[in-house]
């Protein structure tokens, strides 16, 4: 008898770390800048909207893109955030209509000084 209660409690305990995991995977409670926010909306699958709002929020004319702004992005969320000192860099998963990719871009002062392509390859 009292092994079979060790059993369900430790199925219980396994079954509730599995429903926290799978919950957590695809939803982040990062906090966001109205920039990211407006940046974010702005991608709906088309790479002229991804191209206006990188030069929109883009610190200088010569960011580089890191190709970003060739595809068709899409359905973007935020993975992850850390800030360090007054920058803010984002990872964001969108799609560009064939595959997942990931890419990180850095904030500061309400404008984009970074972006670099996450994709995992």
């Amino acid at each position: 008898m009292k092994r079979n209660t060790i059993s369900i409690i430790t199925v219980y305990c396994f079954a509730i770390v599995i429903m926290f995991a799978c919950n957590s995977s695809n939803t982040t409670d990062v906090k966001t800048t109205p920039e990211m926010e407006e940046f974010m909306n702005s991608l709906d699958g088309k790479y002229e909207s991804v191209t206006a709002a990188i030069q929109k929020f883009a610190k200088t004319s010569d960011l580089n893109t890191a190709d970003m702004d060739m595809k068709d992005l899409r359905e973007p969320i935020i993975i992850s955030a850390h800030v360090n000192d007054s920058t803010t860099c984002y990872l964001i998963k969108t799609n560009d209509g064939a595959k997942d990719c990931q890419y990180e871009l850095c904030w500061n002062n309400g404008k984009i000084i970074g972006i670099a392509d996450k994709t995992p390859l």
